[in-house]
């Protein structure tokens, strides 16, 4: 005979209490509709294609010929010319496709610069700004869609 007083109510069944450890069910720790729900990843890219939207609709036609992307870090080392770790890159491709080139933005180092995302936002801007003054051969200040 049972000392425990609750095993004469019926069990449910096909109900798992513990997963195969013992430990308790599995779960998100954060809910879908909360803001921390995002990694760090999507969050970066979502900057980056806000920006490059925001250049888009303020430089018209110029940036359509581009492409864009990010990676968590660059694949090589830093060329002789750049300085440190860069941030985002060009590379020039086949003007017959219409495309004439691609950036790439680098998450990992910009991350690691600002310690914000207020920060990384600003940066994110600067450096998008640059890249897109070097590919149109004209100065950050004439393009930045805040100066104006």
């Amino acid at each position: 005979m049972s000392t425990n007083p609750f095993d004469s109510f019926p069990k449910p069944k096909n109900v798992r209490r513990r997963d195969r450890h013992g430990r308790g069910l599995r779960g998100p720790i954060m809910p879908p509709t909360m803001p921390a729900w995002r990694t760090r990843a999507e969050r970066f890219d979502d900057i980056v294609s806000m920006e490059v939207a925001m250049y888009r609709r303020h430089l018209g036609p110029d940036v359509d010929r581009l492409d864009y992307g990010v990676l968590d870090v660059p694949e090589s080392d830093p060329t002789p010319w750049e300085d440190g770790v860069p941030q985002a890159r060009f590379f020039p491709m086949d003007k017959s496709t219409g495309v004439e080139g691609r950036i790439v933005f680098y998450r990992r180092p910009m991350e690691h610069i600002a310690p914000t995302r207020g920060a990384l936002s600003l940066l994110v801007h600067a450096v998008v700004t640059q890249q897109l003054a070097n590919f149109l051969g004209r100065f950050p200040e004439e393009i930045d869609y805040h100066n104006h």
